[in-house]
């Protein structure tokens, strides 16, 4: 009568443990995590401070701010915004995307919850879920350029003064 001498590197579980190492190595590689920072990749103008909006939507045809509402955001060194969406007032978290240059992030945001007249409120949702899809912003001069949607959409503010 033969026997086999089936060692644990050559037999059959060696090459099941050897296919389920490569998968779990594989799948670490394929998620990448985003790292927030406060400085930007080179020098660019500070975000700091208050900027009020003056319009939003898609670039090519962008909605102007309701008349006597003031929606704005302000920005701090410590990675916190704060401001108004026209009738409520919102708070969140900030950053610079790492190695980037024009990439920012806002996250964790909130707001009260008071109910104003229904185009106010419109407006507001509207601000409020674009702002949540910000990815990229550029400064020129006085004007403030939160992308979303892969630059399809902006909100766009002026510097504003602190009340």
């Amino acid at each position: 009568m033969k026997t086999s001498n089936v060692t644990a590197t050559t037999g059959p579980r060696f090459g099941v443990w050897v296919l389920i190492l490569i998968v779990l190595l594989a799948a670490g590689c394929t998620k990448t995590q985003q790292v927030l920072v406060r400085e930007p990749a080179s020098p660019t103008p500070s975000l700091e401070g208050r900027w009020d909006l003056v319009s939003y939507g898609p670039v090519s045809s962008e909605t102007k701010v309701l008349a006597d509402t003031q929606i704005f955001i302000s920005f701090t060194d410590d990675g916190k915004i704060s401001g108004s969406g026209g009738c409520n007032r919102y708070f969140g978290g900030w950053g610079y995307l790492e190695g980037t240059k024009d990439a920012i992030r806002i996250f964790r945001t909130g707001s009260t919850k008071m109910a104003c007249q229904g185009p106010v409120m419109t407006q507001e949702y509207s601000y409020l879920e674009e702002l949540s899809r910000v990815s990229s912003f550029a400064i020129e001069g006085k004007e403030l350029r939160l992308n979303y949607n892969e630059g399809r959409g902006v909100l766009r503010f002026t510097r504003g003064v602190n009340p």
